[in-house]
C-alpha cells in the first residue's frame, strides 16, 4: 500500500510539473525535477499518456493531454453553473419566500450543490453538499426524469429506499411516474423525503436539451397549496430559462 501510495504521489508530481513557464518538457527534464531514475519516470510518463493526461510533441517532449483538458471544462462547468444561478435562486427565494435549491448528479444519487435559504423557516434534510437517491423527492426525480429512459436504471440504487411512507418503491410505478414528469416538464413531491415538506423542482437543459442540473422550491405543505406550487413553477422555469441561456452563451 505504501509504494502504490508513494507511485501515485510521483505521478501527480509530474503533473504538477507544467505551467505557463514550462508547458513541454523532456523525459530526462521530468526525471531530474521529480529525482526519479529514467526507467521508472518513463513508466509513469507512459501511464500519463495511456490514459489521455500526457501527450507527446513532434519535438519529442510532453506536454499537458486532452484528458486534463476535459476535467477542467468539467470543473469550469460545474463553477460556472454556480455562479450564474445564484443570482436567479436570491430573486426566487425572496419572490417566494421558500428554501431554493440547485441540483446535479453524482455517481447515482443527486447531490445539493447550492441552496439559499428564504425568510422563512423550514425544515428539510437536503442541505447544501448533501447527496440524495434519485427516486425520492422533486429535486432528484427531475434529474432522473430527464436522462435518457435506457439510462434510468444504471442510476438508480435497488432496492429503493423508503425515506417516508410516500416514497416511490416499486419500479413500475416509479416509471410511469418519471415519465409524468418529463411530459410536463415539472415534478411536484411532497412528503418524499421530509414528512410535511414540498417541493417542486423544473430542469436546467443546455442547448442540446441535456439535462445539466435541477432547480426546485421546497416549503412545508400548509405554506404549499396546488395555487402556490403553480406560481412556483412559473418562477422555476423562468428561472431555469435564464441560467439556460447563459449557459449558452457561454457555450457550457
Amino acid at each position: 500500500m505504501a509504494h502504490s501510495v508513494s507511485t501515485a504521489d510521483k505521478v501527480l508530481d509530474v503533473l504538477l510539473l507544467f505551467d505557463e513557464s514550462q508547458a513541454e518538457l523532456a523525459a530526462d527534464e521530468i526525471s531530474e525535477l521529480i529525482d526519479t531514475p529514467r526507467s521508472t519516470t518513463y513508466r509513469y510518463i507512459r501511464t500519463l499518456r495511456d490514459k489521455d493526461f500526457l501527450e507527446k510533441t513532434d519535438a519529442g517532449t510532453f506536454r499537458l493531454g486532452p484528458r486534463l483538458l476535459e476535467l477542467g471544462r468539467i470543473a469550469h462547468r460545474k463553477l460556472a453553473i454556480s455562479h450564474i444561478a445564484l443570482p436567479v435562486m436570491e430573486e426566487i427565494a425572496q419572490e417566494t419566500r421558500e428554501t431554493v435549491l440547485l441540483t446535479r448528479f453524482f455517481d447515482r444519487h443527486a447531490v445539493c450543490v447550492e441552496r439559499i435559504e428564504g425568510p422563512q423557516s423550514v425544515r428539510i434534510t437536503f442541505e447544501h453538499g448533501q447527496i440524495q437517491p434519485l427516486h425520492a423527492g422533486a429535486s432528484s426525480k427531475i434529474l432522473l426524469a430527464h436522462l435518457d429512459e435506457n439510462k434510468w436504471d444504471e442510476h438508480l440504487v435497488l432496492p429503493l429506499e423508503a425515506f417516508t411512507e410516500k416514497t416511490t418503491t416499486d419500479l413500475h410505478a416509479l416509471r410511469e411516474h418519471l415519465h409524468r414528469i418529463r411530459r410536463q416538464g415539472y415534478c411536484i413531491s411532497e412528503g418524499e423525503v421530509d414528512e410535511g415538506a414540498r417541493a417542486v423542482a423544473v430542469p436546467i437543459l443546455d442547448a442540446r436539451d441535456q439535462i445539466v442540473a435541477g432547480l426546485s422550491t421546497a416549503g412545508p405543505t400548509f405554506r404549499m397549496d396546488d395555487a402556490t406550487a403553480e406560481r412556483h413553477i412559473k418562477l422555476l422555469r423562468s428561472g431555469a430559462a435564464a441560467i439556460c441561456q447563459e449557459l449558452v452563451r457561454g457555450h457550457l
